[in-house]
């Protein structure tokens, strides 16, 4: 089935005064930019302090380089194993980024930040129960840590488990969380526990703080398609695919059924077929073609998609589908159009 067509980094930088201090960061994607880089030569006594620069500059890869200089020669410092963290994980290397949490919260089990931290991490490497598990420390060492509760309501999204997901953007929002991210999340979250109107209103405060947000354009563009306002989600999937079609599977899916319901049947056809390709093993995206294929007079193709999406369902034992698409392809074979 369709999973979700985002995810989220929003990794903090840490600082070292008197004691461990958390300050916040930005976190953006590896670029070309993030080549090989070598270690300075007093970064085994200073590398901490040059690293804290380097990740706010987004030198993700220069910032490891001075970290594992500075590790070598500290191996008990959990702030520099965080940090070292924070930049693999903002280079994709979850995995790796993970060790280093791991290594830290050893040394400082009670080191809150770092929980906070492996809990987007775990949540990225698709550990459900270990992110809710590190989330719920988080809380439990500060109740009142926004990203904290803003992770967990992530995590809970993930379980679908919207009611609580909804609860904690809440508090994270009550706590402080202001931006887009969080406002576009909780957009989702709304629509998805039937609160229409206060999506609405949190998905355009994500948009008006940016317009280009890829969160927050699929946010609007679902509450529109669940509201039959098929022109105005296509206009918010254009936006969304355009910024990273290669990332976007999900939303050719969702422009196709648009599409197929405004009849834009050739349109939706060509959304499907990427869709397909790219997702063989989803049955909706199947039962969803045949309605394109229908459309534009392809009865034999639809049929052929309908018995895809047939054995799909069986497969996954969903019944209810199965039995849907069984009176979509008897339809076609009487002669009548199927109901999407």
């Amino acid at each position: 089935m369709r999973s979700a067509p985002f995810s989220c980094q929003r990794r903090l930088a840490v600082l070292a005064l008197a004691c461990v201090v958390l300050v916040a960061g930005a976190s953006f994607p590896a670029t070309a930019a993030d080549a090989p880089a070598a270690a300075q030569a007093d970064d085994a006594a200073n590398g901490y302090t040059r690293a804290q620069g380097l990740f706010h500059e987004r030198k993700f890869r220069d910032a490891v380089a001075a970290l594992d200089a500075f590790v070598a020669a500290h191996p008990r410092d959990a702030r520099a194993l965080v940090l070292r963290g924070d930049a693999k994980a903002d280079l994709g290397e979850n995995a790796d980024a993970l060790k280093d949490y791991n290594s830290a919260i050893k040394i400082e089990p009670e080191y809150q930040y770092a929980y906070v931290t492996r809990c987007e991490t775990r949540l990225a490497l698709d550990d459900v129960t270990g992110a809710l598990t590190d989330c719920d420390n988080a809380i439990r060492l500060d109740a009142t840590d926004a990203l904290a509760y803003e992770d967990r309501a992530d995590v809970q999204f993930q379980r679908e488990a919207y009611a609580l997901a909804l609860s904690d953007y809440d508090r994270a929002v009550e706590l402080g969380r202001s931006g887009t991210y969080v406002f576009a999340a909780r957009c989702d979250t709304e629509r998805l526990v039937g609160k229409r109107d206060l999506a609405k209103a949190d998905c355009e405060k994500a948009l008006a703080i940016d317009p280009k947000s890829r969160r927050g354009l699929w946010a609007r563009s679902r509450l529109a398609l669940v509201e039959t306002r098929y022109t105005d989600g296509i206009a918010d999937l254009n936006a969304y695919i355009a910024q990273n079609p290669k990332a976007s599977d999900t939303a050719y899916y969702f422009r196709g059924l648009a599409y197929n319901r405004i009849s834009s049947y050739r349109l939706a056809l060509e959304d499907l077929r990427t869709y397909v390709q790219r997702q063989p093993t989803d049955p909706d995206g199947y039962k969803e073609r045949a309605v394109a294929n229908y459309g534009v007079g392809d009865k034999g193709g639809a049929l052929a998609d309908l018995d895809v999406a047939l054995r799909g369902y069986r497969k996954l034992g969903d019944t209810t589908a199965a039995d849907h698409v069984a009176a979509m392809a008897k339809s076609i074979t009487a002669g009548q159009a199927p109901t999407p």
